[in-house]
């Protein structure tokens, strides 16, 4: 099933905190937002902040820091194709 994370299409998975600090680099990035998990790894170059700051909160819970700055933003729309599944710490 992970092979299918390529940021294109979503698949439904729970992650857990152990498997989620597994992809905390710029080539494997995935964060929780919201109580989902979503692979952002192929976003980064999209970033309009840049990918040092998505690939900062790589790997854990970015809920705080991305409310802080794009409260308004509707998560689920932007990255649908790049959810992994629900946070199931």
């Amino acid at each position: 099933m992970l092979s299918r994370l390529t940021g294109k299409h979503p698949i439904d998975m729970k992650v857990t905190k152990e498997e989620l600090k597994k992809h905390n680099t710029k080539y494997d990035a995935w964060m929780v937002l919201r109580g989902q998990v979503y692979n952002v790894t192929h976003f980064l170059d999209f970033h309009p902040g840049g990918a040092e700051i998505v690939v900062q909160a790589a790997g854990r819970d970015a809920t705080v820091l991305f409310d802080k700055y794009h409260s308004w933003v509707n998560i689920g729309g932007i990255l649908a194709g790049c959810r992994v599944g629900p946070y199931s710490p």
